[in-house]
């Protein structure tokens, strides 16, 4: 049985898996890729590649413990997870079957998508499904955020600070009359389109505008970018049944990356932590590992710091 078993190869898991071999810990590491998203670059006309962090670099920097990762990884999906008397059974796509004291859940989420002409055309191609990422990216630029959620408002909030316009396109009202949606629709530079939705994008190598249906009208929207901002559905399935789950799906974890079944910790896109970047998830996959850590030897509770 192996001390600690991870699963998921996006900057969660990588990390997760580099700190349990600093670690000497009895580890496997579970996933059929390496990087996750950030193996998925935003691609635009204006933008050079040293602008943005890829997949090949956050590999990189744990170059040095991945090159002993090859002994201990397993390239498979997860079918299965079981909760045995002390640990826990991995069943993978071939029917093989692993046990550990530990898991360490890194599987990460996915965006909704629009399913909608020219969506994966584009996907990529001056369109994606995350402004927090790159929203530094678009100064002067116009951009349309498609969404209705808080997800979506806070993607349209940071981008009005650095964009020329912000266009918000929402099928519904959904959140845009809390305070967050007041706050953003407070702002100049950004329009709102309420109650449309997209029926096309268009472009020639990239994503150049957006034609949403609204009051029985087309209308097309010029575009420098889109971002998908609809609800992100995390990959949970798996512990469902094992561990406690937000509303939306997301594996609940406490500042330790604890779950709510001792000896599962979770880190990363797939926990409502909200460690959706890069740097997030690196830094919450150390931590999950570091309890996983603790656990093993029976620190699983233990403070730390100053006591009195």
């Amino acid at each position: 049985m192996h001390e600690t078993i991870i699963i998921g190869g996006g900057p969660a898991g990588l990390a997760a898996a580099a700190y349990a071999v600093r670690k000497r810990m009895d580890a496997l590491f579970i996933s059929k890729g390496l990087g996750g998203r950030t193996q998925r670059r935003l691609l635009l006309p204006w933008v050079e590649d040293y602008q943005v962090m890829v997949g090949a670099e956050t590999i990189g920097r744990f170059q040095t413990q991945l090159d002993y990762l090859d002994f201990m990884r397993v390239r498979a999906t997860v079918s299965q997870i079981e909760r045995l008397d002390e640990g826990f059974r991995v069943t993978v796509a071939d029917g093989k079957q692993h046990d550990a004291q530990t898991l360490i859940i890194a599987t990460g989420a996915v965006g909704e998508r629009l399913n909608v002409p020219g969506e994966r055309e584009f996907e990529m191609k001056g369109l994606c499904y995350s402004a927090m990422t790159y929203a530094p990216l678009m100064v002067d630029r116009r951009v349309v955020v498609v969404g209705n959620e808080l997800l979506a408002l806070r993607g349209v909030a940071e981008l009005s600070r650095i964009a020329t316009h912000v266009t918000l396109v929402a099928d519904s009202d959904g959140d845009l009359d809390t305070a967050a949606g007041q706050y953003v629709l407070s702002h100049d530079n950004v329009t709102v389109r309420r109650r449309a939705r997209v029926v096309e994008i268009t472009g020639d190598d990239y994503a150049r505008s957006v034609t949403i249906e609204h009051d029985g009208q087309r209308e097309e929207i010029p575009a420098d970018a889109v971002f998908i901002e609809k609800q992100l559905i995390p990959n949970s399935r798996l512990v469902e049944n094992l561990v406690d789950l937000d509303a939306c799906g997301f594996i609940q974890v406490d500042s330790r990356n604890r779950t709510s079944m001792p000896g599962i910790f979770a880190a990363g896109d797939v926990t409502d932590a909200m460690a959706f970047q890069v740097l997030m998830g690196l830094g919450d996959g150390e931590k999950a590992a570091l309890s996983a850590f603790d656990y093993i030897l029976g620190l699983g509770g233990a403070p730390f710091g100053c006591e009195k």
